[in-house]
């Protein structure tokens, strides 16, 4: 009896041995979802209904925002109904008016749709989607006309709270960490209120003194005409007086041109026979003495 219950043991044994090892050798279960085309593409979806949760501006902007210069007119909503692969097809609704439109999303997430009016006219409108988050960058809805430059709208599906209005390249602050001791996450309400504002330096009231403005500059001296003094000759530089000019006196009424006349011929030298030629001392003259 004893060597029959053994070998029923062993038996057991082996048999829970073979079972391990064929379980080890078993493929799990394909998924019961099976990707789409667009999934295996790696376009991201688009389909469902789009709605307006938010702002982002430039910050150079923030006065002419405040003022009104610029106004933050929200757009409508986009109903894609249709995606196939990369292009897509819905309705856009503003003020209870629907706008058919067409247009494709890119693998990048960039997206470009094109609205019709009843009368034919297209506006374009284009920007990213980012994970759950659809970005409007660049329209041409009328709704658009007076936002910043710059300025791009955020659509999400399911939106919560209010329509947030930030300055673009805002980063909202992560939430508060978990506490392990009061559960898994804390609520608001009983998270420590933040730690008060540093008091104000005080004012000094007391009057200022006033510097003493400078005195006024002097006023500019009355307009002098300069004095023109004719550079000097250069030393190895002689000046020859020229001769004066005799001009020849004006006959009758009408006006004659005046003309200068020229310098006298000089002096022709004294000949021989004249008595006041001189004989140089070391000549010797040939012939009748001199009368």
């Amino acid at each position: 009896m004893r060597r029959l219950k053994a070998l029923l043991a062993a038996v057991a044994l082996l048999g829970a041995a073979a079972c391990n090892e064929a379980k080890a050798d078993v493929e799990p279960l394909p998924p019961l979802h099976r990707p789409t085309p667009e999934e295996r593409a790696g376009l991201p979806l688009v389909s469902g209904r789009w709605l307006f949760t938010g702002f982002e501006y430039p910050a150079r902007d923030t006065l002419r925002v405040r003022e009104q210069v610029y106004r933050l007119v929200p757009p409508g909503e986009f109903q894609i109904a249709t995606q196939r692969l990369d292009s897509v097809a819905g309705q856009y609704v503003r003020e209870g008016v629907a706008f058919p439109f067409t247009g494709e999303v890119r693998r990048d997430g960039i997206f470009a749709f094109v609205a019709f009016e009843a009368g034919g006219v297209g506006n374009f409108v284009s920007g990213h989607v980012v994970r759950d988050t659809m970005w409007i960058e660049l329209t041409g809805f009328p709704s658009a006309a007076s936002w910043p430059p710059g300025t791009r709208a955020a659509l999400v599906h399911t939106p919560r709270g209010q329509p947030f209005v930030r300055l673009r390249g805002y980063v909202p602050p992560p939430p508060p960490p978990a506490d392990s001791s009061k559960g898994e996450g804390t609520s608001p309400a009983a998270a420590p209120p933040p730690p008060p504002p540093p008091a104000p330096a005080p004012v000094d009231e007391r009057p200022r003194e006033r510097p003493t403005p400078p005195p006024p500059p002097p006023p500019p001296p009355e307009d002098i005409p300069p004095v023109t003094v004719p550079p000097p000759a250069p030393f190895d530089t002689l000046l020859v007086p020229q001769p004066p000019v005799q001009q020849q006196p004006r006959r009758g009424r009408g006006r004659q041109r005046d003309t200068a006349q020229p310098p006298p011929p000089p002096p022709a030298p004294p000949t021989v026979d004249d008595p006041r030629y001189q004989m140089p001392r070391d000549t010797i003259r040939i012939g009748n003495p001199p009368r």
